[in-house]
């Protein structure tokens, strides 16, 4: 059976942080391809660059590794209950494997039909800043409280110090970068995305 890991974000902008994780969860779990799936319009973030500017920068940080692709979907908004049932035919027969990083997991259980997420996919949930006993006592509190057992796997990401959000920050204050891939940083400069304007 083939494994398929679907790595959904905002990539806004996309960091050698998100390549990095994707990579080494493909290779930590013997992942066929992982996919990047970019929300068209992410439910707790206002402000963010167009679809087309993030599935750019996605497609360029990637581009040199065989192992990971990018999947476009014509959604104007992910759901559980409309977006699975496309990857599932998409990849059909396949496992699925869920990356996502432990921030996540606060927000998990409002999910609109998150259940059937949960019994569909394998997470695969990447530690930034807290310690695994902390995720997994999280993650018992999703099945106390929720009734939502997981299927996952967790593992420490090398990404942990990167952050969109620091990225933004110094492009805004003229800075470049050093954890942004070369042709990302060129679009963006190009397209003029992320100035202090």
């Amino acid at each position: 059976m083939k494994r398929v890991g679907i790595y959904s974000g905002t990539f806004d902008p996309i960091h050698n942080g998100h390549v990095r994780f994707a990579l080494e969860a493909q290779e930590k779990y013997g992942l066929d391809k992982v996919f990047f799936l970019v929300e068209p319009r992410p439910r707790r973030k206002q402000g963010v660059k167009a679809l087309e500017h993030r599935t750019q920068m996605v497609e360029l940080a990637i581009k040199r590794h065989a192992n990971l692709g990018l999947i476009i979907l014509n959604q104007a908004r992910f759901t559980a209950h409309e977006t699975l049932p496309v990857l599932q035919a998409r990849f059909q027969g396949a496992a699925l494997y869920m990356l996502m990083g432990e921030d996540m997991l606060d927000h998990l259980a409002n999910w609109p039909h998150v259940t059937e997420l949960i019994e569909a996919v394998h997470f695969v949930i990447g530690i930034r800043r807290r310690s695994e006993k902390e995720v997994k006592e999280t993650l018992v509190a999703l099945q106390q409280t929720r009734g939502l057992r997981l299927t996952y796997s967790i593992f420490q990401a090398d990404s942990s110090r990167v952050s969109s959000s620091a990225v933004r920050s110094a492009l805004r204050k003229g800075k470049t970068p050093q954890t942004v891939p070369p042709e990302v940083l060129d679009y963006i400069a190009t397209e003029q995305l992320y100035t202090a304007n």
